[in-house]
């Protein structure tokens, strides 16, 4: 099933907005209200060339910050997991001599760390944002999402935090669909593609990750 059919389902469920036409693909978005603010549902393209199209799924909602600040949190490559093991090592050798290091900064979530490239421009703050069971636990669940926050515009307090995921096609909703071919098994194979069960993965994912930037004052910085 194509990405619109899915979500035009999804809406269905969740009583959202749905924009999108039968017709195309991959371009539907989807409006969902929340107490907290409307959160959005859209794809993005990452790549488009001679190897095809492709696109990530992303679930943006809005925080109110204190200052500008940075948070990104994705699955390491493999090279960087490796890098990250022998800068460990040197680590834990510096701290056997009693000398204090950051070469692998793990923010107060080691657990995290070990698994996640993080990135931020306000590490003591990160600290108390990853001190969400929620979040951590939604991202040790989905090892494929990823999650950003960082300032909306050049100046003011509104922040987009996004969490995203890469959009693949379930072969075995496809083949349903392919078989039956009418509206009648369209829902059948959307229940069947896993789709629903992700997205609201998704959805609580970015709502986590607002709800942890915003739990605490972000601490002063010294001159």
């Amino acid at each position: 099933m194509s990405w619109n059919e899915c979500l035009y389902w999804y809406a269905q469920d969740r009583d959202g907005t749905y924009f999108g036409l039968k017709k195309e693909e991959n371009e539907g978005a989807l409006l969902l209200e929340d107490p907290k603010g409307p959160i959005l549902i859209c794809v993005q393209v990452t790549y488009s060339g001679q190897y095809g199209t492709h696109r990530d799924v992303t679930v943006r909602t809005r925080a109110e910050l204190e200052r500008p600040y940075a948070l990104s949190i994705k699955k390491q490559s493999s090279l960087r997991g490796g890098v990250n093991r022998v800068l460990g090592g040197l680590e834990r050798g510096a701290q056997a001599l009693g000398r204090k290091t950051e070469l692998t900064p793990d923010y107060g979530a080691p657990e995290l760390a070990d698994d996640r490239g993080i990135k931020t421009n306000e590490p003591e703050f990160t600290r108390w944002v990853l001190q969400s069971r929620e979040l951590k636990e939604l991202l040790a669940a989905w090892p494929d999402f990823r999650l950003q926050v960082g300032p909306m515009g050049p100046v003011g307090t509104a922040h987009l935090v996004e969490a995203r995921v890469t959009l693949e096609q379930d072969e075995m909703a496809d083949a349903l669909f392919d078989q039956f071919g009418t509206e009648r098994y369209e829902r059948a194979n959307y229940q069947a593609s896993g789709f629903q069960e992700q997205m609201d993965a998704l959805v609580e994912l970015a709502k986590a990750a607002r709800d942890a930037v915003t739990a605490w004052p972000m601490p002063m910085k010294t001159p």
